[in-house]
């Protein structure tokens, strides 16, 4: 899906959100009619020892150095932030913008990809509605981290640490008994509120 969506998005000129939430229905919609709503189980110990233990926890911290280092220290990094802070700016410093869009859009694909299979591996079970709201968990935890919305701005601890804020707030609210509704209404306000602060950096800095 990463890459059909990074294509759609370079060759078109779709707005990134709308393919993104297009792919994301489809996908989803793929999903629901091969397994018919049906639960696929019986899944093989090998499988399911993926997601067992502190094994989700040493594949995401694999992945977070891996693209720590590449971010950081490497030419892809530099073109990737270049190109999410002036688009414009990048295509004239002679950064083929289109290659480097579908390179990361496939990437976080297959990263996506990594997360479900882990995530399945972890309850022993696939189903086509598992997921449903993650992709606003991602969001918030990216701009509690200090990511921007506007592009350019991010760091893959940054992002580390809002995971954490957001998983450490979630489990508070369990603990206590806060309601699951309850939960989703202030995941979205603190979601709003990060945003609105974000717009409001973005501002000052113009």
């Amino acid at each position: 899906c990463g890459i059909v969506n990074g294509v759609l998005i370079t060759k078109t000129g779709i707005p990134p959100f709308i393919a993104t939430l297009g792919m994301m229905v489809s996908a989803r919609g793929l999903a629901q009619y091969y397994t018919q709503g049906n639960p696929i189980s019986f899944l093989s110990d090998g499988f399911t020892s993926i997601g067992q233990g502190a094994m989700p926890v040493i594949i995401f911290l694999v992945v977070a150095v891996i693209f720590h280092i590449a971010l950081k220290h490497t030419r892809y990094g530099k073109y990737v932030y270049a190109i999410g802070g002036n688009m414009v700016s990048a295509k004239v410093s002679g950064i083929n913008v289109n290659k480097y869009l579908i390179i990361v859009y496939t990437i976080a694909g297959g990263l996506s990809g990594l997360a479900g299979v882990v995530l399945a591996a972890r309850v022993s079970s696939g189903q086509s509605s598992m997921g449903l709201g993650y992709e606003l968990d991602a969001i918030a935890a990216a701009v509690i981290g200090g990511s921007s919305l506007m592009g350019g701005v991010g760091r893959i601890t940054g992002t580390l640490i809002g995971a954490v804020i957001l998983g450490l707030i979630k489990s508070g609210f369990t603990f206590v008994g806060v309601d699951a509704y309850v939960q989703d209404i202030i995941k979205g306000m603190i979601i709003v509120a990060a945003v609105s602060i974000d717009m409001y950096r973005n501002r000052k800095k113009r």
